[in-house]
């Protein structure tokens, strides 16, 4: 550990000896032709030895440029080009200045022009893509663009990360209209209405705060053409079709503006193709909250391919934002959804056990559930350049009723004398009750010479009723009632006490969170323990200072925060038991974080912390709680803590000139625990999660690379991706510690490229492992996903085709079939630019089943997944 710690404050010294021998030059004016200015002008600081670039921009509407560097050079040469006038060639000193310059007009005799828009290009921390130069014919929404952007990269999920990170804002004009859930952007706003897309790197979204927090995530930008502000766009979508269970049907309604004072979006949309997940209202980061599901249905799993849901789905979402001032804006958001989804699988899992032994559980699985879900955020947010003030009242609520069958057979091997397979029929039925209410207060102010504070209080009361009864083979019943309270408030000093390059400033928390929970148990199985009543309540003050190192493009943040904690836990009494504690305990928990924009084209991020938490309330209820149908837990009323030491580091490098996009990073985390948390299994495959005092670790390394390349040659993109992760830890099973290690491993690639001119060829393939180590016991598994995908425009602009292959192996599956291909296929045709058919047809092969076999600590699993049959359904698309 000491020796870890020596390394990163080496590490830290390096970087500051670094900038130590650096200075940073800025070079800014304005760029005139007689009297006009000249805009789009590129300026470069070249190297004078070899005439290398070191950085550039280009000049804004009114001419104006900013140069800033970092370099030990004594002297620079500035390169001024644009079209229609003079090269300038400038050898100047290596200092800040302020340089405005005059061009001369040149006329040249050309026999043929033919201009190309430039399709990516840098202003300072600003990236700027031409939205139509990676535009293809078949693209609809932005969202369509955005995947084929340098740098940036969407995950199955939809989260959207720049240079691996994900973003932390997406704005529409300047304004977050959408507050998290820009799926409802990049699925709705048509490709065609988008003039530029924006990366704002290392986005400070509080601009009072520029200067002391700097940020590692980037931001996104869309930056509309002039024929889509201030007007109302409307899409329509009908659909209909068929497949063997019965009709379809996809329809989704959208209005939108998007003016200088005010922004709307409105969407409606109902279908019954059994898309679970829905990455147009899914919210990403930023303000959400969480609601607590401690019982739930034993469902059939969801395929990693095809789709195994069916059922139907409504949603509405009504998104307005009204800008009061240049600084100041009122915004609120409504969504609303509605879901009924059931479906089947068969599942085989076998758990492993102590001394080599396993237990086989064989589940046939079906099950049926109708949701409800709603939100209303309202915000108040006033962004100023010495003063920041946000308010944010956000209140959801969730319920949910679902039924179940599970038919399930157990076997343990070897076999026990008198034991042998054991056979069970549950009927289940869940009932989930949410409602939630929260209010986040955000306020800085500073002075003109840099002093002032920042404050933010979030303050949350929930309730959370629920319930699970069983029938068939067993009958019980578990009730829960949860509601909860929590304050968390934090002020910290800014530029208080200052010393050159130094900035030293403190910081406060007061955090408060109350939970209480109600329990009733009713099991044939269970005796003891059986009603529950908790009351737990967790305090935390704590003070220190925040020192910040700030020299040219590098940046250091320490924390190092004193934290008193005081926790109060009250138990329903059980005989013999001790039930209740409470203690007070004081704890440092510091935090470093470094970012170095070593150039234009390099940039480091690093950060590493040491943390403590206490076990948190559901680990410390010590009646007997049924989770599922196989899963019961109780625990110790035991206050414990868990430090967790971590460390990573990221090197980026972008060049928008030849359109590389790279980075690399590394990580490393560990924490110990003197309580382990663990099952031990019956013969039946029923699980009890127990606490024991078992002093553990666990640790944990992983390395990852990224890099793409864009080449103008057949409009040919290229990406390439790896990650390497080393796991060791010790799992409870059975009251026995076990040793597991595991090595992962992820190989990744895409190409995209024109094959002639309107055929376009787009190729994905990802293979990934896990070898583990279990107790003595070697287990390996790997798969191979390839997608392709041919797109054919017999017709530009009117007749297009979408041919998509998917091919699935499963190296570890013995039983039954290792390889899978899915077909896909869609025909499109526009009579006019306002009117779209589309004929889309799903799993033209026809498969029924999915098997798949994967590993996951002390458990193997063998699934095989009941897919949707071939569908087909015609699409009406109208724009408005």
């Amino acid at each position: 550990m000491c020796r870890r710690l020596l390394l990163l404050l080496s590490l830290v010294l390096s970087f500051a000896s670094v900038g130590a021998q650096t200075q940073t030059v800025t070079l800014s004016g304005q760029l005139r032709s007689g009297t006009e200015p000249v805009a789009g002008a590129v300026l470069a600081l070249l190297q004078p030895s070899d005439s290398s670039l070191l950085t550039y921009t280009i000049s804004d509407s009114e001419g104006r440029y900013r140069l800033q560097l970092e370099t030990s050079l004594p002297a620079l040469v500035l390169r001024v080009r644009s079209l229609g006038f003079k090269r300038r060639l400038l050898h100047l000193k290596a200092q800040s200045q302020t340089l405005d310059l005059n061009l001369e007009h040149e006329e040249r005799l050309l026999r043929e022009v033919i201009v190309k828009a430039q399709k990516l290009w840098a202003q300072r921390d600003t990236l700027n893509y031409l939205v139509s130069a990676y535009t293809l014919q078949q693209d609809r929404t932005i969202g369509d663009v955005l995947q084929r952007l340098p740098g940036i990269t969407i995950e199955d999920n939809k989260v959207i990360k720049y240079q691996g990170l994900p973003i932390n804002r997406f704005y529409i004009e300047g304004l977050d209209l959408l507050r998290g859930r820009y799926g409802l952007a990049t699925q709705g706003i048509r490709a065609q209405d988008i003039a530029t897309v924006q990366i704002l790197e290392h986005h400070q979204p509080v601009r009072a705060l520029e200067d002391q927090q700097a940020s590692q995530q980037a931001a996104i930008n869309l930056k509309l053409k002039d024929r889509a502000k201030g007007i109302w766009s409307k899409a329509l979508r009908l659909g209909a079709g068929g497949y063997a269970p019965g009709p379809l049907w996809d329809a989704s309604l959208q209005a939108m503006h998007f003016g200088k004072k005010r922004q709307h979006l409105l969407r409606y949309s109902s279908d019954n193709l059994g898309q679970e997940f829905d990455d147009a209202v899914a919210h990403y980061g930023g303000f959400t909250s969480e609601d607590v599901r401690l019982l739930g249905l034993v469902v059939h799993g969801r395929p990693p391919v095809g789709n195994g849901l069916f059922g139907y789905r409504h949603r509405a979402n009504l998104s307005t934002l009204t800008r009061l001032a240049d600084s100041a804006s009122l915004s609120y958001n409504l969504h609303y959804r509605h879901q009924l989804s059931h479906g089947s699988s068969f599942a085989k899992t076998t758990y492993l056990l102590p001394e080599g032994a396993q237990l086989q559980l064989t589940e046939d699985i079906s099950d049926r559930t109708r949701s409800h879900a709603a939100e209303l955020q309202l915000n108040y947010e006033k962004n100023r350049t010495l003063s920041f003030f946000s308010s944010t009242f956000f209140l959801s609520g969730a319920w949910d009723e679902g039924r179940g069958e599970v038919h399930s057979t157990s076997i343990r091997s070897p076999l026990i004398v008198g034991a042998g397979s054991k056979r069970l029929q549950s009927l289940q039925t869940l009932r989930y009750r949410s409602l939630r209410l929260t209010n986040r207060t955000r306020w800085v102010h500073r002075t003109a010479g840099g002093a002032g504070f920042e404050w933010s209080s979030t303050n949350s009361l929930s309730s959370t009723p629920q319930a699970l009864s069983l029938e068939g083979s067993k009958t019980a019943r578990q009730d829960l009632g949860i509601s909860s309270y929590s304050s968390v408030n934090r002020f910290e000093l800014l530029g208080k006490i200052q010393s050159r390059r130094w900035t030293l400033s403190a910081t406060g928390h007061l955090d408060a969170t109350y939970t209480t929970l109600h329990s009733q148990l009713s099991h044939p199985d269970i005796h003891r323990a059986t009603q529950g009543k908790l009351s737990h309540l967790d305090t935390r003050l704590a003070f220190g200072p925040v020192a910040r190192y700030s020299h040219g493009a590098f940046q250091g943040t320490l924390t190092l925060p004193l934290a008193l904690s005081y926790t109060a836990l009250d138990n329903a009494p059980i005989q013999g038991e001790h039930n209740d504690a409470q203690r007070l305990r004081l704890y440092l928990q510091p935090s470093l974080s470094l970012i170095w924009k070593a150039s234009d084209s390099y940039s480091l991020q690093a950060n590493a912390s040491y943390s403590t938490s206490e076990t948190p309330w559901r680990q410390l209820l010590s009646a007997t709680v049924m989770q599922s149908y196989r899963s019961l837990s109780r625990y110790r009323a035991t206050l414990h803590d868990s430090p967790t030491v971590s460390a990573d580091a990221r090197l980026s490098y972008r060049d928008p000139f030849s359109r590389i996009f790279a980075h690399i990073g590394a990580g490393w985390h560990r924490s110990w625990s003197d309580i382990a948390y663990g099952t031990t299994l019956d013969d039946q495959g029923q699980s009890l999660l127990e606490a024991s005092y078992m002093p553990h670790h666990s640790e944990r390394y992983t390395l990852s690379a990224y890099g793409r390349k864009d080449i103008d040659w057949q409009t040919m993109q290229l990406a390439l991706s790896a990650t390497l992760t080393h796991a060791e830890q010790e799992l409870l099973r059975q009251g026995d510690l076990m040793s597991y290690r595991a090595l992962g491993y992820s190989l990744q690639g895409s190409l995209g490229l024109d094959l002639i001119q309107g055929y376009r060829l787009e190729y994905d393939v990802r293979w990934q492992g896990l070898d583990s180590h279990l107790s003595g016991r070697d287990l390996r598994s790997n798969e191979l996903n390839q997608r392709l995908q041919l797109t054919l425009d017999f017709a530009p602009a009117r007749l297009q085709a979408k041919l998509h292959a998917k091919h699935c192996h499963n190296s570890g599956a013995y039983l039954g079939r290792r390889d899978f291909l899915f077909l896909g296929a869609s025909l499109s045709y526009r009579p006019s630019k306002q009117v779209e058919l589309v004929l889309d047809g799903d799993n033209l092969s026809d498969i029924r089943s999915y098997s798949i076999r994967r590993l996951e600590q002390l458990e193997e699993y063998w699934s095989t997944y009941h897919l949707r049959p071939r569908s087909l359904i015609l699409s009406l698309r109208l724009s408005l």
